[in-house]
Formats: structure tokens, sequence, C-alpha cells
């Protein structure tokens, strides 16, 4: 993530709750808290919160929408890795059947 625009979106973010600009130790606290989710996420998270409050948000507040956020990226990322599982080989199934037919003929 490129901190420039971090400090850029916590800026906006801010100025629209009236709140002056985070000096740099509070960045530091919102950089160290959210460095580890994608930007892409971390905007998200700032819009439905200034969707839907009408106070400044704590770093906690948003790490709760960046980690719901980037579960459902990585479940929805899992669902186009996984693929349809290999066929079983004839030879194995071959095998299957004789033993399923030795084991009725032993009964």
């Amino acid at each position: 993530m490129d901190k420039p625009q971090f400090q850029e979106m916590l800026n906006t973010l801010f100025d629209i709750y009236n709140r002056k600009h985070a000096d740099k130790n509070l960045l530091r606290v919102w950089w160290y808290k959210l460095e580890k989710y994608p930007i892409e996420i971390i905007s998200k998270s700032f819009d439905m919160w200034t969707s839907n409050s009408n106070k400044c948000p704590t770093p906690f507040d948003i790490i709760i929408i960046c980690r719901n956020k980037n579960q459902a990226l990585l479940l929805s990322q899992q669902k186009k890795i996984e693929t349809k599982p290999k066929p079983i080989p004839k030879i194995i199934k071959d095998k299957i059947r004789s033993l399923i037919n030795l084991k009725k003929m032993s009964k």
C-alpha cells in the first residue's frame, strides 16, 4: 500500500467530519493498524463508514469493516481457484467394483 495515498484518503475522511488532519503520530497509528489491507478495501471501508455514520471513525471501526471486506474478497478468490475434482481413473473404478463383487459373493 502507498502511504501518501493512504494519508490523502485519511485527510479526506477527516475533512468530511470537520476534524483536523492527522499529525504524524496519529497517522502512524492509523497506518500501522491498516497497512496490511489492500488500499481498495480501506477505501471501500471509509466509503461505507461515511455512508452510515455521522461521527468520525476510530481505527478499530475501520478495521472491523476491512476484516469483513477482506474475508469476502478471499472467499470470492478461493471460489475462483477451486476446480472440479479429477475423475477417478478407470483402473481404480474397476478395482472398486471387483472388491464390491467379492464382498457380495462372500455373503
